[in-house]
């Protein structure tokens, strides 16, 4: 009998204070070694439900050969049984311990008998080690002699088995982290990466967009599926002779003159019903004159609303050539001969009779003998011939023509053309007789439509792809290290057993880089909120009163250590001020990133100063520092998502150049303004007001 019990409860306590940091089996050995030396028992043996088969394994043994686990496993195999058919099942299937007076009355160690022979030992306990009601392992005590064990020595064993499945879950739990840390590294930096890479193609896809836009002869603009125009190219304003800002949400009817209000509305129903069929229009500049415009139109879809991206061209002096040449038969032979477009003459047929040099070089020919005398659907594919002989009926038979209309041309060479065409019937005796047409080279027109088109989907598919990327990478993320801070601060409060110092301060370092890591990707799960405008405040959250002293206080408490290792003295200057209505942990955010970035770019022993007050119904905040300062030209876009000052600037100090876009989303929300002032040299100081 072990009547004292002071040995025992060194044993617990060790078993208790093993190092989760060490190698597995090492801490499993040392439970053993603890387990069997307090008894005197002739050896022991652990074993281990796999975590995803289900399947008990043999994983450590003590004071028994090295390759006694590889002898158990070649017994059972030999005796074609499992190794759960030993007592070892049943404890594992009742959750109770097994004791084995003699092991040759033991009916289930048959196939192991030669190795109790070999080895010494006659009588065993199988003792669960439990995590709740599962059963995750067995430790198992083996004595030299046949005999039963005592009460004290089956309680002993059964606290050293609740104490070895603590710490083999924790021992676990710590392998688990450490290589989920590794793992979240290396989510981290591809997440970096593909942040850069996707910031860059948008910058790049924007930036060509934006040169096509503005490099465009023609009017471009974008309206909304209200018809309310949102933006559009210089070329634009330059036809209406309106500025950006009197346009800019107005509906289009606004510069329609009143005799064409029918005409357009009719036009915009079309539009909005999928028809693209362009026509010609009116419209009344600024300056009261009347323009003729050509006008095409396409639908695409940008964050599920439907937009109108619109093309104009200035056809007014093209439609005052037409009159004129209508006016003056010399005139228009000369026009005919020389100009840039492309002139013909057709019968009622649609036989080409008459063609200038443009227009044959257009076709591809080297003479006109090569078009004379063709039908003009020769020279056009299928669908536009189709079209230009329903135009052609509409001519003949006096019906009204929407103008100008736009063929696909197929050239000599098999070379595909668009042209966009004016009909001029030529009626002799009463009759229609020849058809008279300028066809302009649009083919240019129409590739950079097209580019337009392709590059603002591109665009848009970017944005969503970088949108998705961060925001389901960062959910993959936040699950795991959820589990890992909730089952570090569960070993951290004792709740699975007494820890000691060092294991608190090991602790300690894991939950604060898993604070760091989740507050890094709460950052970017806020980044992607805003940019779906999802990062919306309840009308209820307004509800509650904000004390700005005590948001202070806490956060200068909680950087205190961080500047107390720099050196850095923190001044306040802060008056009592009204409450206000708003979301506390908001604006704690806020204020601790502010300090943060100042404790950041401060020097060693250097200061920072907080300023508190109220003025006319405003609380006006300030946090100021002494340290390396802001460029003057930088201060309008260190607000901007993803904005790094300096690239190097990032290296040495960290941060991801989302936290400023964050504190000025939460002020606006809150009806406030942030702002930045330095002189780019030494210091910053960094404003808030907010409404009381």
């Amino acid at each position: 009998m072990y009547s004292d019990e002071k040995p025992k409860l060194k044993a617990l306590a060790d078993i208790a204070s093993i190092d989760i940091t060490l190698e597995f089996n090492e801490i499993l050995e040392k439970i053993l070694e603890n387990t069997c030396d307090t008894i005197g028992a002739h050896s022991g043996t652990m074993m281990l439900v796999d975590d995803e088969t289900g399947k008990l394994d043999m994983v450590a043994s003590y004071g028994l050969p090295e390759n006694y686990i590889e002898m158990v496993y070649e017994a059972a195999e030999k005796a074609g049984v499992p190794l759960t058919s030993s007592p070892s099942g049943t404890v594992l299937k009742t959750g109770k311990y097994y004791i084995v007076p003699d092991v040759y009355e033991e009916p289930k160690d048959k196939p192991w008998l030669h190795l109790c022979d070999e080895l010494g030992f006659s009588s065993q306990i199988f003792t669960p080690m439990k995590k709740g009601r599962k059963v995750i392992g067995l430790l198992n005590v083996y004595r030299e002699k046949s005999q039963q064990f005592l009460d004290e020595e089956i309680d002993f064993i059964t606290i050293a088995a609740s104490q070895a499945s603590s710490i083999v879950q924790n021992a676990r739990m710590c392998i688990r982290m450490k290589k989920n840390m590794e793992e979240l590294e290396v989510y981290k930096n591809h997440l970096e990466k593909k942040v850069r890479e996707t910031n860059k193609q948008l910058y790049d896809s924007e930036l060509y967009l934006r040169t096509i836009f503005d490099s465009s002869f023609d009017g471009i603009f974008v309206i909304d599926d209200k018809g309310r125009f949102e933006y559009g190219n210089k070329s634009c304003f330059n036809i209406s002779g309106w500025q950006e800002d009197e346009f800019v949400g107005e509906f289009f009817m606004k510069v329609i003159p009143e005799d064409m209000h029918d005409f357009m509305l009719g036009k915009w129903n079309e539009i909005q019903n999928g028809i693209e069929i362009p026509y010609e229009t009116k419209i009344k500049t600024k300056s009261g004159k009347i323009r003729n415009l050509f006008v095409s139109h396409s639908r695409t879809e940008m964050k599920g609303k439907t937009k109108y991206v619109i093309v104009i061209k200035d056809v007014t002096d093209f439609n005052k050539l037409l009159f004129e040449l209508k006016e003056s038969e010399k005139k228009y032979r000369e026009l005919f001969e020389n100009a840039h477009d492309t002139m013909y003459v057709h019968d009622g047929e649609g036989i080409i009779l008459k063609m200038n040099d443009i227009g044959v070089k257009l076709m591809g020919c080297f003479s006109g003998d090569e078009v004379i005398g063709t039908h003009f659907s020769e020279w056009l594919t299928p669908e536009s011939s189709e079209y230009a002989r329903k135009t052609l009926v509409q001519h003949l038979s006096g019906q009204p023509v929407e103008q100008p209309i736009v063929l696909e041309v197929v050239c000599r060479d098999g070379e595909h053309k668009w042209a966009e065409i004016i009909n001029r019937p030529v009626i002799k005796d009463g009759k229609i007789t020849e058809i008279h047409g300028i066809a302009r080279d649009i083919t240019e027109k129409k590739k950079l439509e097209q580019e337009l088109l392709e590059s603002y989907q591109k665009l848009k598919e970017a944005d969503n792809l970088k949108t998705e990327f961060i925001s389901n990478i960062t959910h993959e993320l936040m699950t795991p290290m959820t589990a890992i801070k909730g089952f570090t601060e569960l070993v951290k409060d004792e709740t699975l057993g007494k820890i000691n110092e060092d294991q608190k301060k090991s602790l300690d370092a894991i939950l604060r880089n898993s604070n760091r890591l989740i507050n890094l990707i709460e950052q970017l799960l806020h980044v992607t909120h805003l940019e779906n405008d999802l990062m919306e405040l309840h009308k209820e959250t307004y509800k509650q009163t904000v004390q700005i002293n005590d948001i202070i206080s806490r956060t200068v408490d909680d950087v205190r250590p961080l500047a107390d290792a720099k050196q850095i003295c923190i001044k306040t200057n802060t008056k009592p001020v009204p409450e206000i209505t708003g979301v506390e942990e908001q604006l704690y955010e806020v204020i601790i990133n502010l300090l943060g970035n100042a404790l950041k770019f401060t020097p060693v022993k250097g200061i920072i100063t907080i300023n508190l007050s109220d003025y006319n119904e405003k609380i006006n905040i300030s946090i100021s520092d002494d340290g390396i300062g802001i460029p003057p030209g930088e201060l309008s876009s260190i607000f901007d998502r993803f904005y790094q000052v300096d690239g190097s600037t990032s290296r040495k100090y960290g941060g991801s150049g989302i936290g400023l876009s964050l504190c000025k989303s939460i002020i606006e929300k809150h009806k406030g303004l942030i702002w930045a002032e330095s002189d780019g040299k030494k210091g910053s100081t960094f404003h808030i007001v907010l409404p009381v």
